[in-house]
């Protein structure tokens, strides 16, 4: 039996509650740095990172509690430039909506415009805050995903793509419009999220996916009626594929607690710690649903 995590975007909040849910689930016996395959997408991309190099996550909480108050990032601060996040949200939600008839690479390629002219300032400074990756080896069995700013391409950075994981997580991490594309092989490429939330269909093949999602619920109307519903398709027809080679899924997505706790602004790093406490919580009661699952 080989076994698949897939870890969906959600931004810093994000990761801080899928990095508490993976100690939970942990702290209860399911421990998913046991999976062949990982594949994480934005949010996903670093927690799925981490779990492959086999840290303890435990200590990305114990960081959130002794962080200072981000006072640039609490305030909903992202990225450079004088126009605030919020406007930049609404307008890549405009693009990602994109013309009807347009193709999905298409589509890509009208987001990725919008990120290469977007003011989000330097590109290294975004980088910086990967540091922790830097210089880490690729973990076996880890894959994240990006997208080609000028081409529209959908690319997933593994192995054998010869990839600083620094770079690749960043890249796949870079949300149009509030952070800058990251330069890989003289390419720029933008969030993964931008082709699908989780992008499920990654992990067909194996016998078991568990799918983290943070692209359910109450995630959907904040992204507009349009692009949810397109987001509704594309996940069944990953669920399908997953279905189709043979693999039972599992989802986890926020209860009621964390969805509360989570909020709708995804970047408010005034909510990392209770969004990680709130994941804990929730892993340990998930634990009984999904161990013989995970496990036999």
């Amino acid at each position: 039996m080989t076994r698949a995590l897939v870890l969906s975007g959600g931004g810093s909040v994000g990761i801080a509650w899928q990095s508490g849910l993976v100690a939970g689930l942990a702290d209860a016996g399911v421990e998913l740095r046991h999976a062949d395959f990982v594949v994480g997408t934005s949010a996903g991309s670093a927690v799925g990172a981490q779990v492959k190099l086999g840290r303890d996550l435990h200590d990305q909480i114990a960081r959130y509690r002794s962080a200072p108050s981000a006072q640039g990032v609490s305030t909903g601060r992202a990225g450079g430039g004088a126009q605030p996040p919020a406007e930049r949200m609404a307008k890549l939600m405009q693009v990602m909506a994109g013309a009807p008839d347009a193709s999905p690479e298409e589509r890509r390629r009208q987001i990725g415009r919008y990120a290469l002219e977007a003011d989000t300032g330097p590109e290294e400074g975004f980088l910086a805050a990967f540091g922790y990756l830097k210089g880490e080896g690729w973990p076996a069995g880890y894959a994240c995903t990006a997208v080609n700013a000028e081409s529209g391409e959908f690319v997933v950075w593994n192995a054998e793509a010869g990839v600083e994981l620094d770079r690749a997580v960043a890249s796949s991490c870079a949300v149009p419009g509030l952070f800058p594309p990251i330069t890989i092989k003289g390419q720029r490429y933008i969030d993964g999220g931008m082709r699908s939330g989780t992008n499920a269909d990654l992990a067909q093949g194996h016998d078991r996916v568990l799918i983290v999602t943070l692209m359910a619920g109450n995630r959907r109307p904040a992204m507009g009626a349009e692009w949810a519903e397109r987001m509704r398709q594309t996940r069944e027809a990953e669920l399908a594929a997953i279905q189709s080679a043979g693999g039972k899924i599992e989802t986890i997505a926020p209860d009621d607690e964390a969805a509360e706790v989570l909020g709708i602004n995804l970047m408010d790093g005034s909510r990392l710690l209770e969004a990680a406490e709130a994941g804990a919580r929730q892993g340990k009661r998930e634990a009984d649903r999904l161990r013989s699952f995970w496990t036999d």
